[in-house]
């Protein structure tokens, strides 16, 4: 071994088998006692019923009372949903509740500063590659991506250009969200992304809304999924728009009853203030059941070169709302028609008369010819 050493010097990036490992052995009972132990694995979103509704079957202590739960730590959440239904003042209520608790936040959004554009996908993904320690600290416990939909959207939008342009719309989200990954599980912090909403045309039913991103290795790369929409309740007998969030994906595994389990809250200058409503008398879009379309036939209509089992979009309490049919509703032709047909009548009687003049003009010239 000194021979060895003389020839190749000291080895000072191994251990002698003697020594001690580079980390301490720990059992895995011993980490789940550990986790169980931390207080701060959720970023509460200051609704008490949507934090229960995010928090797993598992987060129950020795006592059987149920921890207050949230968004997870360490993981990749997506809040999604339309215009106007509270995701802006979900991401800042995140923000401030891990402020409250002493931990870090860090806000990651499109913004044009000092005459540069940093509204391009290629910033966010340098920014998630390498984060540097100014711009996320390693006491940083949430972090909010903004608009990420339409920086995606904006970079590879969904146009028919061709396979090229699709496969790579997939690589670069297989390679952000795997970088949000990374993030989450490196820094143990929870990685919150607020995107849009986008609208599915289905053949079978009327349109529904989605996420706006919605490829599957989104899918796959996402653990929690909320939704956020609004809605008219019941409160003290008289009806009242608040704005819902249901869990739709909770640690990887779908939720059937989204809808029903649904928290409603009002944003207000405090921040979102959860809302108790009469939950005997459902609201209109949660009873709402979805309605299929009717065939051609059965809606009374007909359009010309059409099949019979073509389905139509309308109900039939819409025909008493038509308008009536106006006098030459067939066509313009009817219109030129019609007209033109009064003057060749005319003009038939009147060349017809001609015709007699000149035939009569005819008969006094072979009189006179005779």
């Amino acid at each position: 071994m000194e021979k060895y050493h003389a020839v190749h010097e000291e080895d000072v990036s191994s251990f002698d088998l003697p020594s001690t490992h580079r980390l301490p052995t720990v059992s895995a009972a011993q980490v789940l006692e550990d986790l169980d132990d931390d207080l701060s694995r959720h970023v509460s979103t200051g609704i008490k019923r949507l934090d229960e509704a995010l928090s797993s079957d598992d987060t129950v202590d020795t006592s059987g009372s149920k921890r207050s739960g949230g968004i997870l730590r360490g993981q990749v959440t997506e809040v999604w949903g339309p215009p106007g239904t509270g995701k802006t003042a979900l991401g800042i209520q995140l923000v401030a509740s891990a402020l409250r608790e002493g931990q870090g936040a860090v806000w990651i959004a499109p913004i044009r500063s000092a005459g540069k554009d940093f509204r391009r996908l290629p910033h966010l993904v340098a920014l998630l590659c390498r984060p540097a320690a100014a711009t996320i600290p390693t006491s940083t416990a949430l972090v909010v991506i903004d608009s990420l939909s339409a920086l995606v959207n904006h970079a590879f939008p969904k146009a028919p250009d061709g396979p090229s342009l699709s496969a790579k719309r997939l690589q670069a989200l297989q390679y952000i969200v795997g970088a949000l990954q990374k993030l989450a599980a490196t820094r143990n912090c929870a990685v919150v992304v607020l995107s849009q909403c986008a609208t599915k045309m289905q053949s079978e039913r009327s349109p529904t809304l989605i996420p706006s991103i919605n490829a599957g290795v989104w899918e796959q790369g996402v653990s929690t999924r909320v939704v956020l929409f609004r809605d008219w309740v019941w409160k003290d007998g008289s009806p009242s728009s608040v704005s819902f969030a249901g869990v739709q994906k909770l640690d990887g595994k779908a939720e059937p009853d989204t809808m029903q389990s649904a928290a409603a809250f009002r944003v207000e200058a405090a921040g979102l203030i959860g809302v108790h409503y009469d939950t005997s008398q459902p609201s209109i879009l949660l009873s709402r059941s979805p309605r299929t379309k009717r065939k051609l036939a059965e809606a009374g209509l007909e359009v010309p070169d059409s099949e019979d089992d073509e389905e139509y979009g309308w109900e039939r309490e819409d025909d008493a709302a038509l308008p009536g049919m106006p006098p030459q509703w067939q066509g313009s032709e009817d219109l030129l028609l019609g007209t033109q047909a009064e003057s060749d009548d005319e003009d038939g009687d009147g060349s017809g008369g001609d015709g007699g003049d000149k035939d009569d003009e005819a008969e006094e010239v072979e009189d006179q010819n005779g």
